[in-house]
């Protein structure tokens, strides 16, 4: 897909994954969800925790096809074509105008910055949409990696949750309006 407003990042670039993508790799098909993706994803789309992902985006996307935008997508470098990890929003904004994003590095690209384009992106494409008021983050207090990746972003933390499956998450929010643009230059976001 050449015109997806999250790709604006140089450093990855993002690639939907359909419906018959998403149905291949929950199944455990990742020959089949690279053929569907047009590119050839890692073995990592196949792990347990993302087969589960993608399988909860084929059902959402099943049961209403208007988040196709917003849902999740391969992460691929721009310098070499390596599919890097996935990243998205958990949906359209909500009724007050809030979005939870996510982002996942395959463990073979962590501590390369990826984490950090991926969220980039992910913000400047929540600041270039009018309905966007708040972007909310959900993330474990011992996922070391991912809480210093959105530092610097204006994330602060509004509570905590529980998650059936991944247990204890702090909650973090932004307003979409003091996302700060200098963290967003070159990612086709506001600035």
């Amino acid at each position: 897909m050449n015109h997806d407003p999250l790709s604006g990042l140089a450093r990855v670039r993002f690639v939907e994954l359909g419906a018959k993508a998403l149905r291949a790799l929950a199944g455990g098909d990742l020959a089949g969800g690279s053929a569907e993706a047009g590119i050839a994803l890692d073995e990592y789309f196949v792990c347990d925790r993302a087969r589960w992902v993608f399988g909860y985006r084929a059902d959402q996307l099943a049961e209403d096809p208007s988040v196709a935008p917003w849902i999740t997508r391969a992460a691929v470098s721009r310098a070499d074509g390596a599919v890097v990890g996935y990243a998205g929003f958990h949906g359209p904004p909500d009724e007050t105008g809030t979005v939870e994003l996510g982002y996942t590095v395959v463990p073979a690209y962590r501590r390369r910055g990826y984490a950090r384009a991926m969220l980039t992106a992910l913000l400047a494409r929540a600041v270039a949409e009018p309905g966007v008021t708040t972007v909310r983050a959900s993330i474990s207090p011992d996922n070391d990696a991912s809480l210093a990746t959105i530092a610097g972003f204006g994330f602060t933390r509004v509570g905590e949750q529980w998650d059936e499956r991944d247990g204890l998450e702090f909650v973090f929010e932004v307003p979409a309006d003091v996302i700060p643009a200098e963290r967003l230059e070159g990612s086709g976001g506001r600035g």
